[in-house]
């Protein structure tokens, strides 16, 4: 038995089973030693992980069901309906040296996925996906279509190219909407658990491109990147709007609009006891404050065309733009 305690064992195919065995160094790919070895490979195959499986659904293909695990890989080129995936996020979230999981290439197509803990669906330039559901520790990369995505803690990043339309943003999950990306039609749901205005970053949805027609709900938060832009954004009671870039048509229904350093709100509606605040260095244009509605800020401001709606105007608004002329009749300074 010394004789063995040194030998070193290689993979090799095994042209019976079709697969991959263990094998010792004595033995031979074929022949009759090859064989001896594919018997000892058999009893120790369980002892070492079990290898990678590739698969690819061709173009005019469907498949339907399956699971992704321990480094699976499968390229969809065709189809590939109700599909669970937890294998491809090995090297972190969105890192680019992850290689396994579910790739949808050019004109591939993905139904009725599931993305748990570890589980990366990575849809290419051409590809598209709908009704994804993304676990906490999955995610989706996404370089092409993606709609009716739900994050139930996991994580959604859109890049440049890529387009996300109706993707729900749950408890702890989180949209990253980068530069030349689009998102519409976003439902947010997290992000704001912390308070008012705290810039946690990694819940909740994420703007570095172009976000339209956003839905924040309690507990919802946006935060708007430098770079980046929100139109026609509706934040509910409990959510809020962090804006350091720019916010188009904006309406304040209870929740609360945060315009930083920097950052440009126009065309603001602010109902009833929702807030709008203005920060030293931010600006905000063409504001409407009806019933209850409340704008307030840091030092002196201005916005163009503030209207107080019924003449019930019952909040403040501040703002920090000191370089810019006031407009006669404006709104500035403390409480009305």
């Amino acid at each position: 038995m010394k004789r063995h305690l040194n030998t070193s064992y290689r993979l090799v195919w095994n042209h019976i089973t079709g697969t991959l065995v263990v094998a010792s160094e004595l033995a031979r790919s074929r022949g009759k030693r090859a064989g001896v070895a594919v018997v000892l490979s058999l009893a120790a195959v369980t002892s070492v992980p079990a290898l990678a499986a590739d698969t690819v659904v061709q173009a005019g293909e469907t498949v339907n069901g399956g699971t992704l695990t321990n480094h699976d890989n499968q390229i969809v080129l065709g189809t590939a309906n109700g599909m669970t995936i937890s294998s491809g996020l090995e090297y972190g979230p969105d890192n680019e040296a992850n290689t396994g999981g579910q790739w949808i290439q050019n004109g591939g197509i993905a139904n009725n996925t599931t993305v748990t803990g570890g589980g990366l669906q990575r849809v290419n330039a051409g590809g598209s996906v709908s009704d994804t559901v993304i676990s906490a520790g999955g995610g989706q990369s996404l370089q092409g279509q993606a709609v009716n995505t739900t994050l139930n803690g996991g994580e959604q990043w859109v890049h440049e190219g890529g387009i996300a339309t109706g993707t729900v943003i749950n408890e702890k999950g989180w949209q990253a909407v980068k530069s030349g990306a689009m998102a519409t039609d976003t439902v947010v749901n997290t992000g704001a658990e912390g308070g008012p205005d705290a810039e946690n970053g990694d819940t909740g949805q994420f703007v570095r491109g172009n976000a339209v027609r956003t839905t924040i709900n309690k507990n919802g938060r946006q935060i708007v990147a430098v770079e980046g832009t929100a139109n026609t954004t509706v934040v509910y009671a409990g959510g809020d709007q962090t804006v350091h870039g720019h916010a188009l048509d904006t309406t304040v229904e209870w929740g609360y609009q945060y315009v930083h350093n920097g950052g440009t709100a126009s065309d603001t509606v602010v109902n009833s006891d929702g807030w709008q605040i203005v920060k030293e260095g931010g600006l905000a244009d063409f504001t409407t404050v009806n019933q209850k509605g409340k704008t307030a800020g840091e030092r002196r401001w201005y916005s163009h065309e503030c209207h107080p709606e019924a003449g019930r105007r019952t909040g403040h608004q501040y703002g920090g733009n000191r370089h810019r002329q006031q407009p006669s009749g404006q709104f500035h300074g403390g409480k009305r």
